[in-house]
């Protein structure tokens, strides 16, 4: 079945003339703000052009863009379909933002993609595998606003000034919260460069934001799509305005865009949500309208005094967390049963629902599987030059 990789090899040879700007490209640049920009993408140059994707792959450290997680090998193969095609080829990457900050309890990054015609697609970063950007999620269960979404505001209004067109303003997951958030809350002149809001499986937002004017006046531009056993874009859901799509994977896998299916350039609709997901938003719905935002902050307090009690080996991020899955998940049960019952069967309830098919391949580091990738990409591009994208 064709996803996205499989989408950006048939349309190389389609410009944005032949092919406008599709859903489906959204969630690739949604996808492509996970890799690792920082030291390739001018930032804080005011008249910087931005840089091609080519041109990243001709640079040394190359294979730095692309971070050892579970989901590398796919952004080194979506980024070889799309390097040197005469639809992505002469767009240039700039503005890259990344903050990373524990101690302040935040992960934000950014992105924005330069097209041809002058228009943009400005790209918000999910939620990295750093324990960090996980405690910023759960955060919203409390926090009316966290810091990544105050940041995403400023960049927006940021990208708005620069650029000359119009903006379609993306991100999958948490970066999809922010796609949205950013859009609501930004000034007027921002929003009237906006075309399209894109959120791809991204949790949502308390039902007061959703009933709010500024996001009322903002709705129309919003599309959101989740798979149909969706469960982080399911999470504090408080609209029926999504469109429900086909996943090659199951339970919590469906929440990566790779396995989401493409057919005719756009992608397949799927028929319902399933009842575990539902089950999920229910829930977190019913658990949010019982307690007080300061009780909801001692619970997600308490779960990740659990996790630092159970990272002995003080690990940055799940993906190192995992490396002693045993031993941790042992002393994570023996810390969980002096919780309160409520809390803990609470707890317990949600993670048995969004984790019972994560056991293996969720968090694994497919290291040969990178190299080897990287090894046939790295001998094909020498033997391209930019000339081919005016072919």
């Amino acid at each position: 079945m064709a996803g996205i990789i499989e989408y950006a090899l048939m349309n190389a040879h389609k410009d944005f003339d032949a092919l406008p700007f599709s859903k489906v490209d959204g969630l690739i640049f949604a996808q492509l703000a996970y890799l690792d920009f920082d030291t390739f993408v001018p930032d804080r140059q005011l008249f910087a052009r931005g840089i091609t994707f080519s041109k990243i792959a001709e640079q040394e450290g190359f294979e730095n863009l692309f971070p050892l997680e579970r989901t590398a090998r796919k952004n080194l193969l979506l980024f070889n379909a799309i390097a040197y095609s005469k639809r992505y080829g002469k767009i240039r990457i700039n503005y890259h933002e990344n903050i990373f900050d524990s101690e302040m309890k935040v992960q934000f990054s950014a992105t924005t993609f330069l097209l041809p015609n002058g228009d943009a697609c400005v790209s918000f970063r999910g939620t990295d595998s750093t324990i960090t950007g996980w405690r910023e999620n759960f955060d919203m269960l409390y926090n009316d606003t966290v810091p990544a979404q105050i940041l995403s505001v400023k960049y927006l209004n940021r990208i708005a000034a620069k650029i000359r067109g119009n903006m379609t303003v993306v991100g999958h997951s948490k970066g999809g919260n922010l796609a949205i958030y950013s859009s609501v809350m930004c000034s007027p002149k921002t929003k009237e460069k906006i075309i399209e809001i894109q959120s791809f499986d991204s949790p949502g937002f308390t039902e007061e934001f959703v009933t709010s004017q500024k996001y009322l006046e903002t709705e129309n531009k919003i599309v959101k799509f989740v798979p149909e056993e969706s469960m982080i874009g399911m999470l504090l859901n408080n609209t029926d305005a999504f469109r429900i799509v086909k996943s090659e994977g199951e339970g919590i896998h469906q929440h990566d865009p790779f396995l989401w299916i493409v057919e005719d350039n756009d992608f397949v609709t799927g028929e319902r949500i399933h009842t575990r997901a539902k089950f999920v938003n229910s829930t977190f719905k019913d658990w949010v309208g019982r307690f007080t935002p300061e009780q909801r902050e001692l619970f997600v307090d308490a779960m990740f005094d659990i996790v630092e009690a159970t990272n002995a080996q003080k690990a940055e991020s799940f993906i190192d967390w995992s490396e002693n899955l045993k031993g941790n998940t042992n002393l994570f049960f023996d810390t969980i049963k002096d919780l309160d019952p409520e809390t803990r069967n609470f707890m317990l309830k949600v993670l048995g629902n969004i984790f019972p098919s994560a056991k293996d391949s969720m968090l694994t580091k497919p290291k040969k599987i990178i190299k080897d990738t990287f090894d046939k990409f790295k001998s094909r591009r020498s033997d391209i030059s930019d000339d081919s994208l005016d072919a």
